[in-house]
């Protein structure tokens, strides 16, 4: 049904200039007004902010500028929408473009991307003729001197679910009904191409994020080197100071054998992705790396990675030879060098690039099914040992990232001696996005890495996953991959990844999601010690919740004790609003009675992570 034209106002007391009218149009749901400008302004998002010389456009405005764009309006509440009264109904607007921030009368509503669009709520409770100013900061380049191309593809007035809005949302956690081991496969971290420091500090930080286990690739691109005769050495400082800070956060390495040494290429490649020009000599260097870790310096690697992303291309084959034939026969070598210096040690792949599946997308989405089944059958047929499996994915949702995980367990049936052998599924990089992105450095990023864990890696099995990437070479909101920034500060990501690692071991029952909410709780029974962690992420039109916490059964250990409540939101926990306040923040301490029954309503923003600790008092 048609939508009721919708009045604009911009009021004179937040702008002098006249209030702009109304054109027809054949989609009247579209026609609000905006002032815009293009490029950054202070204190855009200030209702008495004077916009008076900016630009009229509506939607379907299309530009390019350098940095930010500003969008501005006062919008008011009509009587009526889609044929239905809006008094006292929560009213809201859809919002797309590139990305960016709303405000919502002066103040920081939510943060979204055009693959993440917005809902604006407006009003919880709509009174006609009401005018609401709203303003929105959009992202363009990533960095300030860059050009970036928008579109606003969407700004409708909707009605919001009023349960959404009105309703405080249950979540009831038993801490009595025990589920077992609780997989934490949010432990890891993934850095391609060495860090851009190995200082004790950084090593430090990310031990108190909590990183378990890190994965590395290139590690042997600079190992072998030839001498003047034509002779090979190997050159181990590089190697060796990888691995010795691994070490160093008390993490466990997983080393992924690549890329090819300039020395031992089979043809020039300055991306080091030419196969061996001898197989053997390269078995050798494997045999040697290993070799040097867990018998000679007794840096004991245990996760020996086959070769990176081979199905989008990143090792080049023979002439007319085929790509997965030429990786296989990598593998094959590799697994020769590995077991011969550790039998103990532990070989795996294929390393796919996004997942188990074939696709014409691409070469990052090529052959995923026939290199996954390919090594399995191939490892079948020979005997070659095939210990753990791994694959990326990056930016696509949770149930993606579940379905990759049951998919190659299903596969695995058709391979019934390989299937005795694997122990691991190992997600060994995923990310918000493969391309550098805005929400790698705020809470929208951190919200959705929340939501891959608690709905799909934890529930699917994933027994580890290393998330790309650990560190970022300077301080700049450029929307770099790192966890962390330099100086060591922690992004919002890093934040929520410090969450998931102070989980207690042992889960137990959470009752109580919806399309938005979902969560996790677990107990420590040494200690008594029990934590809950809730996500409010929707992946299109997210809305701040209300939600209560019924917790029962209690243990007694945290009777008469205390909850923390941690918060990574936009305003809370994230350096990209406020660059003082990057570390993890306590926003609630509550006592807990001793009855073993705990309840406690709060509200949880769009895009945030909470996580709800109960200690005895004495660890306070």
């Amino acid at each position: 049904m048609p939508r009721t034209v919708i009045t604009l106002a911009l009021l004179a007391a937040i702008s002098p200039i006249a209030v702009p009218t109304l054109a027809q149009s054949d989609n009247p749901g579209r026609q609000v007004h905006w002032k815009f400008h293009a490029g950054d302004v202070t204190g855009g998002h200030r209702m008495l902010f004077d916009d008076s010389s900016w630009e009229t456009v509506r939607c379907g405005y299309k530009w390019k500028c350098q940095g930010y764009a500003w969008f501005r309006a006062a919008i008011t509440i009509p009587e009526m929408l889609d044929d239905k009264p809006t008094a006292g109904q929560p009213i809201g607007m859809k919002w797309s473009n590139p990305g960016g921030e709303v405000y919502v009368n002066g103040r920081l509503q939510s943060r979204y991307d055009n693959d993440h669009p917005a809902l604006i709520l407006l009003t919880e409770r709509a009174h006609p003729g009401q005018t609401v100013s709203v303003a929105v900061r959009t992202f363009m380049g990533l960095a300030d001197h860059s050009e970036g191309e928008g579109e606003l593809s969407e700004s409708d007035l909707v009605f919001v679910d009023p349960k959404r809005v009105h309703e405080t949302f249950p979540i009831a956690v038993d801490c009595g009904k025990s589920l077992g081991k609780l997989l934490q496969p949010f432990g890891g971290v993934s850095q391609g191409g060495g860090m851009p420091d190995y200082s004790p500090e950084t090593a430090a930080k990310l031990k108190e994020i909590g990183v378990k286990w890190f994965r590395m690739d290139n590690v042997l691109t600079n190992v072998a080197r030839k001498k003047d005769d034509g002779s090979i050495y190997y050159d181990w400082e590089e190697f060796d100071r990888r691995v010795d800070f691994i070490r160093s956060i008390g993490a466990e390495p997983i080393l992924c054998i690549s890329y090819m040494p300039e020395a031992l290429e089979a043809f020039q490649n300055t991306d080091r992705h030419a196969r061996p020009r001898d197989w053997k000599e390269w078995e050798d260097l494997v045999y040697a790396a290993v070799r040097r870790c867990n018998v000679e310096r007794k840096a004991y690697v245990k996760y020996w990675e086959v070769w990176n992303e081979s199905n989008a291309g990143w090792i080049i084959p023979a002439p007319g030879e085929d790509l997965l034939e030429t990786y296989l026969k990598l593998y094959d070598a590799c697994a020769r060098g590995v077991k011969r210096a550790d039998p103990k040690a532990w070989i795996g792949g294929p390393c796919n690039a996004a997942g188990p599946w074939n696709s014409d997308k691409g070469s990052a989405f090529i052959r995923g099914e026939d290199f996954m089944r390919g090594l399995m059958a191939h490892c079948e047929k020979t005997g070659t040992p095939l210990d753990f499996i791994t694959w990326h994915e990056y930016f696509h949702p949770w149930w993606t990232i579940k379905d990759e995980a049951e998919t190659t367990r299903r596969y695995l049936r058709d391979y019934p001696n390989v299937k005795k052998q694997v122990k691991e599924f190992i997600l060994t990089e995923w990310s918000y996005a493969w391309w550098n992105d805005r929400p790698h450095d705020h809470e929208l990023g951190a919200a959705w890495a929340a939501a891959s864990v608690v709905r799909g890696m934890i529930p699917s099995g994933l027994d580890k996953t290393c998330y790309f990437l650990a560190k970022d070479g300077d301080e700049s909101f450029r929307g770099g991959w790192g966890m962390l920034m330099g100086g060591n500060k922690p992004k919002a990501v890093a934040n929520v990844c410090r969450m998931f690692n102070m989980l207690a071991p042992r889960r137990i029952a959470l009752t109580g999601e919806d399309d938005e909410l979902a969560g996790v709780a677990s107990f420590d029974p040494k200690t008594g010690r029990v934590t809950v962690l809730i996500v409010n992420f929707a992946d299109r039109y997210g809305v701040r919740r209300d939600i209560t916490l019924s917790m029962s059964n209690l243990p007694a250990q945290v009777r008469g004790g205390v909850c923390r409540r941690y918060l990574v939101d936009k305003d809370h926990s994230n350096i990209w609003n406020n660059r003082d306040r990057s570390e993890l923040e306590v926003v609630e301490t509550l006592p807990v009675g001793k009855s073993g029954m705990f309840a406690h309503t709060f509200r949880l923003g769009c895009s945030a992570v909470t996580l709800l600790e109960f200690v005895q008092r004495k660890h306070e």
